[in-house]
């Protein structure tokens, strides 16, 4: 499930929404909030006061949007059938994105890689001396009404083959996931390599431990949009998991999971805390192009056991050809704002906010527009 962080409060969906739709929230609305340091507004679980106020940059539709992991909680993970099962285990987390107009399964994107791995972990960012990256998703301009987030945590003892791939491609690719097309390929931006060494081996033995779905709304009918700023992340009901967990627990500053004291979360729940900034990141501009070249891939290149192909002629192709694809969308906009008709002004407006937007993703030169 997710749970929206306000303040020192963790609330659900449905508390936030009810608290908007009172015209609560409405004080810390932009020039106002943060210059006020006696606002407060009480949600059940904790308050929300001007004083804490998190200054994420706001997100929405034609402005940018970085979704990233700022804490990964194992709890009672990984386990065996007689319990725990100790130190001994590999972690993977993965995460994928799509449009909820999308109808494709979207590939996988690999963000953490951890050795020996116990119950009760708390991994803030990769370590050095392992593989991986926190982002999960960047667009330079949001033009999705909603999103679907996947989160999940896999345990198992990955061959030492796999992590050394792994070094060698998370390198390459720097703060971009790598994806996971299908069970057995990985991309990176310098190879294809297979992962596993027998011919048909799933690179899972089993389900994730940890694994969950989620709806990111921004400008759908009927649900009031995710707001910028941390979310707490379950696989379950967190109530039931633990009655006490959101009372006495809540997201500081930093994404961290502590009680009043600042102590750290230290109990049976697993959990990953996200964060929603609309802060312009261009490190990231080829996120989703690196993305939709891993789904392509999956389709149409085809492999032999054990052979490595360099995809960078193919991506930068899916680039243009997304881009391509940008351009004749803002084309067709531009033809029916610059001949509205009896288009209302809301319409127009929008047109021109969806068409800003496009134009934005645009990448290449050679097509944005002048």
């Amino acid at each position: 499930m997710f749970y929206f962080a306000p303040g020192d409060a963790i609330v659900s969906k449905e508390e936030y929404y009810e608290t908007i739709q009172a015209g609560k929230l409405s004080v810390f609305g932009p020039g106002q909030g943060p210059q006020k340091q006696m606002l407060s507004v009480a949600f059940s679980t904790g308050n929300l006061t001007s004083g804490n106020y998190i200054p994420f940059e706001p997100i929405g539709i034609g402005k940018p949007l970085t979704i990233m992991i700022r804490q990964i909680y194992t709890g009672t993970y990984p386990r065996s059938l007689l319990g725990p099962l100790g130190s001994s285990t590999s972690m993977l987390v993965t995460s994928a994105v799509k449009s909820i107009t999308s109808f494709e399964a979207k590939p996988r994107a690999l963000n953490f890689l951890v050795d020996k791995v116990s119950p009760k972990t708390t991994l803030v960012r990769p370590p050095v001396s392992s593989q991986g990256t926190p982002y999960v998703f960047y667009s330079p301009a949001l033009i999705e009404n909603s999103l679907t987030l996947d989160l999940s945590m896999i345990f198992d003892t990955f061959p030492q083959q796999f992590f050394t791939t792994m070094s060698t491609a998370f390198l390459a690719v720097a703060g971009i996931p790598l994806f996971l097309p299908s069970s057995t390929y990985i991309l990176g931006l310098s190879a294809i390599a297979k992962l596993v060494g027998n011919a048909g081996e799933s690179l899972f033995d089993g389900r994730p431990a940890f694994s969950t779905s989620e709806g990111l709304d921004f400008l759908l009918p009927g649900a009031p949009s995710v707001p910028s700023g941390f979310g707490l992340v379950t696989d379950q009901n967190v109530d039931r998991l633990d009655p006490s967990f959101r009372e006495n627990y809540h997201i500081d500053k930093t994404g961290q999971v502590v009680d009043i004291t600042g102590k750290a979360y230290d109990g049976d729940v697993p959990f990953i805390v996200i964060s929603l900034d609309g802060t312009e990141n261009k490190n990231l501009t080829s996120f989703t192009q690196v993305a939709a070249s891993a789904a392509i891939l999956s389709r149409f290149y085809g492999m032999k056991e054990g052979q490595q192909q360099a995809p960078d002629t193919l991506i930068e192709a899916i680039r243009i050809y997304n881009d391509l694809n940008y351009r004749t969308r803002v084309d067709r906009l531009d033809h029916e704002i610059m001949n509205p008709g009896q288009m209302s002004a809301n319409e127009l407006k929008r047109k021109r906010d969806e068409r800003d937007a496009l134009a934005k993703n645009i990448i290449t030169d050679l097509l944005k527009k002048s």
